[in-house]
């Protein structure tokens, strides 16, 4: 099985977990190739700190598919699951036929225990269709819902590259927006049509927590299914942000965390870390820009990484994309709005130099079977 293009997001306090009691979630999604069938994924989880963690209650989960005709989906035979905190599902087999670029809309009903809280996730595009309903409505609007919807492809179609990607806020397309909805990014505006994607990616991750025993039963959960061949590590900003670990530390690390992705018998992909600044006039300018602690390490860090240490693959230079030419430490005047994060133009800018980069070209040379 290969994953559709859907994209889990893993937000952060306090939008992560909801005392509504139920919640109701319609997503959209669009198949990148024809399929036969799919199977729903769910987990329990919640970010805890940029570590998906057990939620903190037990939930029940109910889910149906919307196309032409409504599936709808069970789990062993019944209608409904109940997840314990810290659990994942898959579905049963949807017998579902459609080809590619054709788009359904999943629903996921999901209650909590009495007095419990739901963990939450992505935001609802009105202009795709998507909503969230909930008796006590949270102010962010975030819902719950699937964590992959895996295909299986019609016979005969041509195989691609699976892609896994490990990252944090900016992985998970914090600043961008999509509709209106928040948290698109630069991972789905350049994989999303192109590759089947596992976005791992969590808000306040760092390469040091992606070490965490918690955060390895996670991703192998995850990847009980599906067999990524690539895999995109972007993490590190976190780790420097207002300075902490030295060079050494970071590469140490960082090596480790690569290491750990090249066990499941990928190739790695590195990639530079975005700079991260203060500013008096609204990061309107590269002079108004201040850079913070660990400014140093970062731009050392990325010299490293430019140079494709084992065991990577290849790189891609996010930094590049966002800095100034003139001076790497600051971003480039119009690419953020907070010194942290890329805004809407940030993420198209680097979506575009990821596309336009080496490793994504040989990534389309094996996907064209060439």
């Amino acid at each position: 099985m290969v994953p559709t293009p859907h994209l889990p997001v893993r937000v952060a306090a306090p939008d992560n977990l909801s005392p509504a009691g139920s919640i109701s979630t319609r997503l959209r999604h669009v198949l990148q190739r024809g399929v036969s069938g799919v199977r729903l994924v769910y987990a329990n989880w919640s970010n805890q700190g940029g570590r998906d963690v057990p939620g903190p209650d037990a939930i029940t989960i109910s889910a149906r598919l919307e196309a032409a005709s409504t599936h709808v989906v069970t789990f062993g035979g019944s209608a409904r699951v109940r997840l314990r905190p810290g659990e994942t599902c898959i579905s049963d087999r949807v017998e579902f036929s459609a080809g590619r670029g054709s788009s359904f809309h999943s629903v996921t009903s999901v209650v909590a225990e009495p007095g419990g809280l739901i963990p939450l996730g992505p935001q609802p595009n009105a202009v795709d269709g998507e909503v969230v309903e909930s008796p006590t409505q949270t102010d962010s609007g975030h819902g719950y819902g699937p964590w992959q919807i895996l295909a299986e492809a019609d016979t005969g179609a041509p195989m691609v590259p699976t892609l896994l990607v490990t990252g944090d806020s900016n992985a998970v397309g914090f600043g961008d927006t999509r509709g209106t909805a928040c948290h698109y990014g630069w991972v789905r505006r350049a994989l999303e049509s192109r590759f089947p994607t596992v976005n791992l990616a969590v808000s306040g991750a760092t390469a040091r927590g992606a070490l965490d025993s918690s955060s390895r039963i996670r991703r192998d959960a995850l990847l009980r299914w599906v067999s990524p061949t690539w895999a995109i590590a972007a993490l590190g900003t976190n780790d420097l942000q207002q300075g902490g670990p030295t060079l050494v530390e970071m590469q140490e690390v960082l090596q480790r965390h690569w290491s750990d992705l090249g066990g499941l018998g990928v190739q790695v992909v590195g990639c530079t870390i975005p700079p991260v600044t203060v500013s008096v006039d609204g990061w309107r300018t590269a002079n108004g820009q201040q850079p913070t602690p660990g400014a140093a390490e970062r731009d050392a860090l990325n010299a490293w990484i430019r140079s494709r240490p084992a065991p990577l693959a290849a790189t891609l230079d996010l930094a590049a994309a966002l800095c100034d030419p003139a001076s790497p430490q600051r971003w480039r005047p119009g690419l953020t709005d907070d010194g942290l994060h890329p805004n809407r133009r940030g993420h198209a800018t680097v979506a575009r130099a990821v596309l336009s980069s080496q490793a994504m070209a040989d990534l389309g040379r094996r996907a064209a079977g060439i």
